[in-house]
């Protein structure tokens, strides 16, 4: 809104012709006839033209109450007219283009677990139209005066620079780019004065959940300077660290599903109680058979704390476990010691244990069930 507008507006020697000619035109007078009929002196003539283009554009009323305020009435329509406001609607409009441009952008990419988003600019383009934080919430006679009407118009024109300017942040096809040079993207929100989007713009354009390592970074580089090239150094590093930490894990899990197929190779008998015997004996109590906490009808084996083998699997035999157990140990020999890596064994493991053909009871006639190799050697 320019300064002539704004002086328009709040001139209190102009507002009174204004209101009659207001009158006048709802009753069916052209301005220029009302203009002429009211006799509105020259010195105020310009003005009251700027007050009537308002007016006749949606976003201005004539204040009616005293002492050139807002009535009660009139109270209830303000929201109405800064709705109406030219400037918002064309960034509601321009808002929509962009979002439109944001979601060809993200060529349909699903947004990874507890990965953030950036603002829905459209969301708050339209909020902008209704959310006047100077406008009482109740009317107070004589409060709502020319001057803190005005300055509330200027309010969300202030907020619709503040909303294109962060779009034109995002404008580029660059800023939408993971492998593009994220020192010159965080240039880009520094220039625009858009840093504080700075943790949620790193998430939603790598599509990850920033834990609180790299949040401290980010922080370091949005409030204490930091360069984001050592942002970016140390990051690596970190990862890096993580990445040969799992291996390691899963290279200890690895280890001991084959020591446990090792320990189960051979037997000549699935009795729970042999197998439990048996793994107790031969892992030095290591490794425990026992029920599933998830399935109480099915067995896993306990290789390490809180850490158990067929968890998922529901095994429900003493011949599915051993079975699964030394599949198991195939499979991950070709699998990179990670958490995805043993699923993919699990899934397979799992798949070919369930296919095999379990072996016939013993039969009625049968006195005794063959000892395994296990209970020979005790013997």
């Amino acid at each position: 809104m320019d300064t002539t507008l704004i002086a328009a507006l709040t001139n209190r020697g102009a507002m009174p012709f204004a209101r009659k000619v207001a009158r006048d035109m709802r009753q069916g007078a052209t301005l220029d006839d009302a203009i002429a009929s009211r006799s509105v002196p020259l010195g105020v003539l310009v003005d009251v033209r700027l007050i009537m283009s308002a007016v006749q554009a949606g976003w201005f009323e004539v204040p009616t109450g005293p002492d050139l305020t807002f009535s009660k009435t009139q109270h209830s329509r303000l929201t109405a007219l800064s709705s109406s406001a030219p400037w918002l609607g064309e960034l509601v409009d321009e808002a929509a283009a962009f979002e439109a441009m944001r979601v060809h952008r993200g060529h349909g990419r699903g947004r990874a677990f507890g990965a953030k988003a950036l603002p829905n600019f459209h969301s708050s383009a339209t909020a902008a139209m209704t959310r006047l934080s100077r406008l009482p919430r109740d009317h107070v006679a004589g409060e709502i005066t020319l001057e803190l009407w005005v300055q509330i118009l200027l309010d969300t024109q202030s907020v619709a620079k503040y909303i294109r300017a962060q779009m034109d942040c995002f404008r580029p096809a660059w800023m939408w780019e993971s492998a593009y040079s994220l020192t010159e993207q965080i240039e880009r929100l520094r220039e625009h004065d858009c840093m504080h989007l700075l943790l949620d713009y790193v998430s939603a354009t790598r599509n990850r959940y920033i834990d609180s390592f790299e949040r401290k970074l980010l922080e370091d580089v949005q409030y204490r300077g930091m360069n984001p090239s050592e942002y970016e150094q140390r990051w690596a590093a970190e990862e890096m660290r993580r990445v040969m930490e799992q291996q390691a894990h899963w290279k200890e899990v690895f280890g001991l599903v084959r020591r446990l197929a090792a320990v189960l190779d051979g037997v000549t008998t699935y009795h729970q109680g042999t197998l439990t015997k048996r793994l107790r004996k031969e892992s030095k109590g290591a490794f425990h058979l026992q029920r599933s906490d998830l399935d109480r009808d099915a067995l896993v084996v306990e290789v390490k704390p809180n850490y158990w083998i067929g968890q998922s699997a529901n095994l429900q035999t003493g011949f599915e476990l051993v079975n699964y157990c030394l599949a198991l140990a195939d499979e991950i020999d070709v699998e990179p010691p990670t958490f995805s890596g043993y699923l993919s064994a699990c899934d397979r493991a799992k798949t070919r244990a369930a296919n095999l053909i379990k072996p016939p009871l013993d039969t009625a006639s049968s006195t005794r069930r063959p000892l395994d190799d296990f209970e020979e050697a005790a013997a």
